[in-house]
């Protein structure tokens, strides 16, 4: 609205000024004129009266009362006197041109006695302002009043016909009234003028300044105004129309080069958002960008719409914590952190349903004014499959170095059964009968041994079964323990090892896969028998006998096995690649250097660590921590026994 702009508000303000410095000074300079006018009339009014008293002295010190009537007449006739009084000292009017006035007495409390009188002592003496006093009369007009004291003179009391004592200091008072009309007609005069060129100067003065605002604030304002929509509407070409070279030109000017600059940035800032755009959409991986508060998914390239099979509108309606299993809850909450960091291994699913492996790589970034997280996301999946046939292939490689001692395990039942019904045909071939006792125990132990059989045949094929990537239990670290004696306590023993089991029966569960624990444990129990052995020939038979000991217990939170062998051990340049794939001391035929590449792996995966201590002819200690599970986080059901 025209009422708001800059330009009217300036012409109303610097108006209101003007109106307000002009309505002071002409209130001034009317009141200055008006006071030094009743001051000369006042100044000219006891001029007046002192005439008249001096020129009346000689008869009233003569007593000529009818001379000093005709001159009082005289005098109160002329033009602009009112009125001419002559009082006693008792208030008695004895002259006046009003000759009906004559002998009244009048009150001491009188405007034209106040000024004397107004405390019980009278002022013998008043200035000149003080003896005069203005007043309306009943015409309508002001009458200035001037009183002039008649002091009692040396020649008045000293004459014989006067009876006035000497202490007597005032005789009498002469009031002379001349009339205000012309003065205030006068007053009134400049007051009309005064106000009139007021309004006038002020007119001028703004009309002036509206003129001066319209020329140099107004249209350059104007002009700024239109630029700046043009700048908000995107137009950053069309220059503005101000020549003029004062402030609001160098701020035109400034205006310019601002638009300039931004032209140059946006073509600039265009030219890096197409460059983004296309590493983001080119990008290999999946790309999302979400909120680091809600974790709404804000953005998301191409590649991340081909893996995951949804559209990018329905990415964008979706949350990051939508995409990964509840599981990894917890691990996806701690991308919400001030540096970058790397989560392996976590699932997410496709809109499909199906399960994708990813490592995702997040750094917290500010992206459009808001704080985000970037997740550049690297499909693992056919890496994670591989990895898991690499296990399952060491699982077999494992059964095949197992197989002599699986041999003997199944030879004892075999034998056993063999044994009993060996017995039970012959004495059926020979007629004997059979006794009830003894056939009830040859029968128990055949069926025992049939159990045995089957239990470590079931247990051979549950080890070699391959796992299911995603199917994480609750294992009580003991039991993969106490199952590799199932397959090995016997080879061992022959091989005059001695084991010793301190499994703590109270530790708390660990979130992994029971078979591929198993295998670690395998891996390192059948490391520790070939150190044992090797140490043997190396010492020709004369090293201690082989101990093997395996403890469990749990420390800060976390679920602790030891195995500890006393075995050859290995020097510091051995111990430092044990973990590298395909890195082995062993002959060819007998290790792949796959078992502890593959046990680091499994135990990286379940979140735990592994420590070794070794020296050369001194044994190995391997220390295997695994975070302890709550009880009462429920995630999977727990591994069977």
């Amino acid at each position: 609205m025209w009422y708001r702009s800059l330009g009217f508000q300036l012409i109303c303000t610097v108006s209101a000024i003007a109106i307000l410095v002009i309505g002071v000074y002409a209130s001034v300079n009317i009141n200055t004129q008006r006071s030094q006018l009743i001051q000369q009339v006042i100044h000219s009014s006891n001029q007046v009266s002192e005439t008249i008293k001096r020129s009346m002295r000689y008869d009233m010190l003569k007593y000529q009362p009818e001379r000093l009537h005709r001159a009082i007449d005289t005098i109160g006739a002329q033009e602009g006197i009112e009125k001419v009084r002559i009082f006693n000292y008792l208030g008695e009017i004895i002259y006046s041109s009003d000759r009906k006035e004559m002998g009244a007495m009048v009150d001491k409390s009188a405007e034209q006695c106040y000024a004397c009188h107004a405390k019980e002592k009278p002022f013998e003496r008043l200035t000149t302002s003080a003896r005069s006093r203005i007043f309306q009369t009943a015409a309508g007009h002001r009458v200035l009043g001037m009183i002039n004291p008649i002091y009692n003179e040396p020649d008045c009391y000293s004459a014989s016909c006067h009876i006035h004592p000497q202490e007597q200091k005032v005789l009498g008072v002469m009031d002379t009234d001349v009339s205000l009309a012309e003065v205030d007609a006068l007053i009134m005069s400049n007051k009309r003028k005064m106000i009139l060129f007021a309004l006038v100067a002020i007119l001028g003065i703004s009309l002036t300044i509206g003129l001066f605002v319209q020329r140099f604030v107004s249209r350059p304002v104007k002009h700024l105004l239109e630029g700046t929509e043009r700048v908000s509407a995107g137009d950053l070409s069309t220059p503005l129309d101000i020549s003029s070279t004062n402030e609001i030109g160098t701020l035109a000017g400034s205006f310019d080069q601002m638009t300039q600059r931004l032209q140059i940035s946006e073509q600039e800032l265009k030219a890096s958002e197409e460059k983004y755009r296309s590493l983001f959409d080119n990008d290999p991986n999946p790309i999302l960008v979400f909120d680091r508060a809600t974790f709404q998914i804000i953005d998301a390239n191409i590649r991340a719409t081909e893996k995951y099979g949804y559209s990018r509108e329905e990415l964008l309606q979706l949350s990051f914590r939508d995409l990964g299993d509840p599981e990894d809850a917890e691990k996806i909450r701690s991308l919400v952190v001030e540096a970058c960091i790397i989560l392996p291994k976590i699932r997410h699913r496709k809109k499909d349903g199906s399960i994708m492996h990813v490592d995702i790589h997040s750094c917290p970034r500010e992206h459009l004014g808001e704080d985000v997280i970037i997740a550049n996301i690297a499909d693992i999946t056919d890496s994670i499959q591989a990895e898991a046939q690499l296990i399952q292939a060491s699982k077999m490689a494992t059964l095949g170095e197992m197989s002599a001692g699986m041999a003997h395990e199944l030879n004892q039942p075999l034998n056993a059964i063999r044994i009993g019904s060996d017995l039970l045909r012959k004495m059926v071939a020979r007629g004997q009968s059979v006794d009830p006792e003894l056939a009830g125990k040859v029968s128990g132990e055949i069926g025992a041994q049939v159990e045995r059989a089957a239990n470590i045949i079931n247990h051979l094929r549950e080890f070699g079964r391959k796992s299911d990537l995603d199917e994480l239990e609750k294992v009580n670290i003991n039991k993969p323990i106490n199952d590799v004696f199932t397959v090995l306590g016997q080879q061992l023993k022959l091989r005059q090892i001695t084991v010793n089991l301190d499994l703590d029966e109270n530790i708390p569960p660990i979130l992994g896969v029971r078979n591929r624990l198993e295998q670690v444990f395998i891996n390192l129990v059948m490391n520790a028998r070939d150190a044992i052995e090797e140490k043997r020939e190396m010492t020709h038979g004369e090293a201690p006998e082989g101990v093997l000991s395996i403890r469990s217990y749990q420390e800060d939170g976390k679920v602790v096995a030891v195995v500890r062998d006393n075995g050859n051990g290995m020097p510091e340049s051995v111990k430092e690649k044990i973990f590298e794939p395909f890195f082995t001391t062993k002959e060819i035929t007998k290790g792949t250097g796959l078992g502890l590449s593959i046990s680091y792996g499994i135990i990286k995966d379940y979140e735990g660590a592994i420590e070794v201590e070794s020296m050369a002819g001194s044994g190995t200690i391997f220390k295997i921590s695994f975070p302890a599970l709550a009880a009462e986080k429920d995630l999977q059901k727990e591994s069977p026994a």
